[in-house]
């Protein structure tokens, strides 16, 4: 039997922090097209059923057009099995617009729910909560309560952090993982964090977070999409791997500019090393002072995937300039931006400064570096920022 389990799509989120409201807009389209891929992946593939492990969309405020595409999407494949898991961004409010659910979309509560996919495949799934009636729960409550046989493959889904050891102040979204341990669980099916992750909960089953559909900001970078399972009913054998069908991925990618003297030559370094992630190097000279290294370690984070002008990226300019470089961020991201669907460009560059190049220069700039230099109440490691902005402001150069 073949499933997808996936997790923290975040339908209708704002999108905001990087891009204008237009292409806010976009990307939220774009998202919930990504949704509809992944239903296309799963009729091609003769998916039986779909696991969402919670935080299927955003905020309370559902669109109209989110909504209706969504359980429409659920209707219109009456051949999949759907199991939805509310997270901590869900509410009722999307299964409330409905005036009858889909007969093949099973949701949970804040008790545990089983349900018997084939003859020995059960699902089941609780949405955790810190109370109950009132009352805080037992510690241990959802594990304790919950009870499976050996003979079956059993599935379960949790959104929440997994942790190995309780803490003083537990909180209701917090997975203690030894409490599962000797369970009989055969996968545990776990939504909430972003990014793809996996691991050994006891002797027989594991425990795994597909990560969020589709990157939304550049804390989400690498390999993102859902895990695509195909299990033997009667071995119990189950094979894994994660399917990536984003829109758009999101780059963080560090450029070492040390040496370069102006804009233009920081520039060339940055297109130099982003057409070595692309696939398709420049002739650039630029190209034997990248980290190969570097590069490698980006692509690998990814699966091995190459850069795309779709793409959405933050460079980061790293190393040390000297104090005269110029270097003028609004002209880098407007020369950059034509190349890809959103550039961002953020400085973390050190400026060297040579204070004896400096020891008998009589002008206003000489004696403003010197006094620098020479104040026992500023720390080293600040002296070349404070004199680089300085300098700017004595100039008349504000950008």
């Amino acid at each position: 039997m073949r499933i997808i389990h996936c997790a923290d799509l975040h339908l209708d989120s704002r999108l905001n922090a990087h891009l204008d409201d237009r292409k806010a807009g976009e990307r939220r389209q774009e998202l919930l097209g990504t949704w509809l891929r992944l239903l296309e992946y799963a009729v091609k593939h003769q998916v039986s059923a779909i696991l969402i492990s919670g935080d299927m969309f955003d905020t309370r405020a559902v669109t109209s057009t989110t909504a209706d595409a969504v359980m429409g999407s659920i209707k219109g494949h009456p051949e999949i099995v759907f199991f939805y898991l509310k997270g901590n961004h869900d509410t009722d409010s999307f299964l409330n617009r409905a005036e009858e659910l889909p007969e093949n979309l099973y949701t949970f509560t804040d008790s545990w729910r089983m349900y018997r996919l084939s003859g020995n495949i059960v699902i089941s799934g609780r949405e955790l909560s810190s109370s109950f009636g009132g009352a805080k729960l037992p510690e241990g409550w959802d594990a304790r309560t919950l009870s499976l046989r050996d003979e079956d493959y059993n599935i379960v889904m949790l959104h929440g952090q997994t942790v190995d050891s309780r803490g003083t102040d537990d909180q209701a979204e917090l997975i203690h993982l030894p409490d599962y341990q000797g369970h009989f669980i055969d996968y545990m099916a776990l939504g909430h964090i972003h990014k793809y992750m996996e691991g050994r909960l006891d002797g027989r089953g594991v425990w795994c977070y597909p990560g969020c559909l589709e990157s939304r900001g550049f804390d989400e970078c690498g390999r993102h999409g859902f895990v695509f399972m195909d299990i033997d009913e009667t071995t119990h054998e189950a094979t894994r791997q994660v399917v990536d069908i984003s829109k758009r991925h999101m780059w963080t990618i560090p450029v070492d500019v040390t040496g370069q003297d102006t804009t233009l030559d920081m520039i060339n370094r940055v297109k130099a090393e982003l057409s070595l992630m692309s696939g398709t190097p420049t002739t650039s000279p630029e190209i034997n002072n990248i980290d190969q290294d570097q590069i490698k370690d980006i692509l690998d984070s990814t699966g091995g995937g190459r850069l795309r002008p779709d793409d959405m990226v933050k460079i980061v300019l790293t190393g040390q300039l000297a104090l005269d470089a110029d270097k003028n961020l609004q002209f880098m991201r407007a020369e950059l931006s034509p190349l890809f669907y959103y550039v961002k460009v953020e400085d973390a560059t050190r400026r060297y400064i040579d204070y004896q190049s400096f020891a008998n220069d009589k002008s206003l700039k000489g004696e403003f570096i010197r006094s620098v230099r020479d104040d026992m109440q500023l720390k080293e490691e600040i002296k070349p920022e404070i004199i680089e902005t300085g300098i700017r402001l004595l100039l008349g150069d504000r950008a």
